[in-house]
């Protein structure tokens, strides 16, 4: 199943000024509600250069090894290519450099007015996804995570698209989760996305076979064992921050919103059967119909639905 092709009537008027645009934004958001027939959506988060596209096609390219149907859709506008098959291309609707151009903006601003343009075109997507079937929907967010996370456009896509069947894959930097502070701060950055959007989240070391096997036996421990965690992070800095880090873990610990992390590599395909039972144990369906993936994840499996 291929890309749709958008006719050019469908390109956003980039000659509106911008404050209509603005004002015009959130209010064409209004979808259909889905059928039913809709698949579960994952959306695929993390920092820039974390390989979100590089797992969407890893994905796409190992589901069909197994005759499982993941849909791909891309919502990064400032992506240059992609390699897998969307069924939607943002792309398709507005260029970031025609932004750039149009409205003097550099990189950051034209993602920040490209989101709101794309907002105004809610009813055409929906129509160019209706009636989509599969067994999963995967959804690449822009490389900056804040831009995803922190707009008010992407609130409303992921209360449109997910139809309350979604969930969001955080995907962990492998070279800034080396040092405890970066470790920490990711989790951290997990947490509040997934405080901001409302969905069940599971963590993923990106990239995991960079790293040598000691270093990521330490990044994995650092997951599963908070005492271990906390004994690094004073090992590398101690004082204020540092108490203040462990605070803001334990608190997480408490409130059971830390699984851990599951090491990924999409270029070795490892990891991609634990995104597939992470989505099944959550909506069900994919494993009555198809096996031979994924070992059970145990504990993790409850602390995804927090």
């Amino acid at each position: 199943m291929g890309r749709h092709s958008l006719s050019e009537d469908r390109w956003v008027d980039l000659n509106m000024p911008y404050e209509s645009l603005k004002n015009h934004g959130h209010g064409a958001i209004i979808m259909a509600a889905a059928d039913g027939t809709s698949p579960p959506v994952l959306f695929i988060v993390g920092t820039a250069g974390a390989g979100k596209s590089t797992l969407v096609t890893a994905f796409q390219r190992w589901a069909r090894f197994l005759d499982i149907e993941a849909l791909t859709i891309n919502l990064d506008p400032g992506a240059e290519r992609v390699h897998y098959d969307p069924e939607f291309d943002v792309r398709d609707i507005v260029s970031l450099s025609d932004v750039m151009d149009e409205y003097d903006l550099g990189p950051n601003g034209a993602q920040i007015l490209a989101a709101d343009l794309v907002a105004m075109q809610a009813n055409e997507i929906q129509a160019e996804l209706d009636g989509l079937s599969g067994d999963l929907l995967i959804i690449d967010t822009p490389g900056q995570v804040e831009l995803f996370a922190f707009r008010e456009a992407s609130s409303h896509f992921v209360e449109v698209l997910g139809q309350d069947r979604a969930a969001l894959i955080f995907l962990f930097d492998p070279m800034l989760s080396q040092s405890a502070s970066g470790f920490v701060s990711q989790m951290l950055l997990s947490n509040i996305v997934h405080f901001r959007l409302g969905l069940p989240t599971a963590n993923f070391l990106s990239k995991a076979d960079l790293l040598e096997p000691e270093d990521l036996e330490r990044v994995l421990e650092w997951g599963e064992r908070l005492d271990s965690l906390e004994a690094a992070l004073y090992e590398e800095a101690g004082g204020q921050r540092t108490e203040f880090a462990i605070g803001q873990l334990r608190m997480m610990q408490q409130s059971q919103i830390q699984p851990g992390l599951i090491p990924l590599s999409s270029e070795q395909e490892e990891g991609l059967a634990d995104i597939l039972s992470f989505a099944q144990n959550l909506f069900g369906g994919m494993a009555d119909s198809k096996d031979g993936f994924a070992s059970d994840i145990g504990s993790e499996i409850d602390g995804w639905n927090d």
